[in-house]
């Protein structure tokens, strides 16, 4: 009982009262989940009676370790008391979280979907419940990580300003943008870092896809036929790792913001690294552009469309426009 209560191992993560223990070991015993095994003698009044799972109580104790929560809510509930019992027993831990982490996928895709629809204070709720689901897929990527495969978590350094609101009709790279200026705002605490970036005539943005959850392992790109191609030799937004890297013309560092010429980047997407393009680092020699070559030319003329119908970017969004 000391284990269950408020500073027992147990305990700090599920503490339960003692009627509700003794309640929930009569209904494991009337399920023929638990038998008595021995008495033993107790300093503090009757005999203890000691209680030893079935073979029954042992399968369903292992299916049930192994069985995926449903809800965000039960992370700090259920899932731990879980994690606890399979640290005690020595048992791996590695499936549960592997089917966890699917699971947390699907929710995330559901609570994005649901803050992209919401408006007023139910879009409040609905941004609430996207932060829990995706903190609590981050903490289950860490529990499979081991050293650098944990999972990374970075803080945006501004955003982009820009006329793209919708992914049908984006220009596909920065050179092939036609709209004319967008903007980086850069946040407070950054803004020093800008120093001196002023001397440099193009950029690298480096940013973060927010719509996109999902990825594939084979895409069909833009400037392809009908093959589909590995994502790692594509510019498709749908990565392990949603990540663009987009080489923009300076065309004015200001007080906490860079006007751009030539971005392929949506409105509001959050940046979150700069850095000066430098020929001489950036460029070459004997380059071959694999699948792309006779097709990279089109880039001018070939706009995105919405072949990537399940991506977040072109589902139910509500995109902002400037006042």
């Amino acid at each position: 009982m000391r284990a269950l209560g408020p500073d027992g191992d147990v305990g700090q993560v599920w503490s339960s009262s003692r009627p509700l223990v003794y309640r929930a070991l009569e209904t494991l015993g009337e399920r023929g989940l638990v038998r008595a095994a021995r008495s033993e003698p107790s300093p503090r009044g009757p005999a203890r009676t000691v209680l030893t799972p079935t073979a029954d109580g042992r399968r369903a104790l292992g299916s049930w370790l192994d069985e995926p929560i449903g809800h965000v809510r039960d992370v700090r509930s259920t899932l731990m008391v879980k994690l606890l019992l399979h640290d005690r027993s020595g048992s791996d831990p590695a499936p549960l979280l592997e089917r966890q982490a699917v699971i947390l996928a699907d929710l995330e895709q559901r609570a994005l979907d649901l803050a992209l629809e919401a408006v007023d204070f139910e879009r409040t709720l609905a941004l609430w419940r996207l932060s829990s689901t995706r903190e609590a897929r981050r903490f289950v990527a860490d529990l499979l990580g081991i050293g650098s495969r944990a999972a990374i978590v970075y803080r945006p350094i501004g955003v982009v300003r820009s006329g793209h609101y919708e992914l049908p009709g984006m220009p596909l790279q920065p050179s092939a943008d036609t709209l004319g200026r967008a903007t980086v705002e850069i946040d407070r605490p950054y803004r020093r870092a800008l120093a001196d970036l002023a001397g440099f005539s193009h950029l690298w943005v480096v940013a973060h896809l927010h719509r996109v959850v999902d990825w594939e392992p084979l895409v069909l790109p833009f400037l392809g036929d009908a093959t589909r191609r590995g994502v790692f030799a594509t510019r498709s937004p749908r990565r392990p790792n949603p990540i663009s890297i987009s080489l923009a013309r300076i065309v004015r560092v200001g007080r906490g913001r860079i006007e751009l010429e030539g971005i392929d980047l949506l409105d509001d997407t959050p940046v979150l690294d700069l850095k000066p393009h430098v020929p001489h680092f950036d460029g070459a020699a004997d380059v071959r552009t694999g699948w792309f070559e006779g097709r990279a030319e089109r880039i001018a003329t070939v706009r995105s469309d919405d072949r990537f119908a399940q991506d977040p970017e072109t589902t139910g969004q509500q995109p902002r426009r400037p006042s």
